[in-house]
């Protein structure tokens, strides 16, 4: 499935990290505030930890390109064709049977549980997707300041956060299209991720 390991973010940079704990994954969950007018990002895991961010529709957007470039490549699709839309029709496929596979009736947990980020979500404003060699992704959110979270993303569970974030962006009125589809991305996804396995970094 994956984890949670919890690290220090110096201010200005990803190279200095102090690695605190790591939990296994219970629950995510993503919903719109039309109060705040962001996503609220909520991940507990099984120890009874639970971090909480917000989203913006800036960061979505800089975010979403680099998480299906993560699918494609994950999926090996450069080995399987050269078209796009060969490419999309597979890896939207692949999607619906990762998403079918996966547990979106249970409720997610409300009870009282330790915030070591705090009670209120905290702003994410920097992001790090990297390959990891034992399969599978690493996926970081970072505030400005202090601590932020790294989450071990197996592939069901990268398609199901991804599944989360298209549902809760079609609750807002951001005029976002996150789709799979690799036409009319505006050349925004290159920045953040490369299928040669270096890590990329939003910020």
């Amino acid at each position: 499935m994956g984890g949670v390991t919890v690290r220090q973010l110096s201010f200005r940079t990803f190279q200095s990290f102090r690695r605190m704990n790591a939990q296994r994954i219970h629950q995510i969950q993503v919903i719109f505030s039309p109060e705040e007018d962001r996503l609220q990002l909520k991940i507990n895991t099984q120890g009874r930890t639970e971090f909480r961010f917000w989203l913006t529709r800036r960061f979505v957007k800089r975010l979403w390109p680099g998480l299906r470039q993560a699918l494609e490549t994950q999926a090996r699709l450069e080995r399987v064709t050269a078209d796009p839309a060969a490419r999309a029709a597979v890896l939207g496929f692949m999607h619906q049977q990762a998403v079918a596979e996966s547990d979106f009736s249970t409720r997610f947990m409300e009870e009282p549980c330790e915030t070591p980020l705090g009670p209120l979500p905290v702003l994410v404003t920097r992001a790090r997707i990297e390959p990891r060699e034992q399969g599978g992704y690493m996926v970081s959110f970072h505030p400005q300041e202090s601590y932020g979270i790294e989450v071990a993303m197996d592939p069901k569970l990268l398609h199901s956060f991804c599944k989360l974030l298209t549902d809760a962006v079609g609750k807002s009125e951001w005029d976002l299209p996150l789709t799979l589809s690799t036409s009319g991305r505006e050349g925004i996804g290159s920045d953040f991720y490369e299928p040669m396995g270096r890590a990329h970094s939003i910020n």
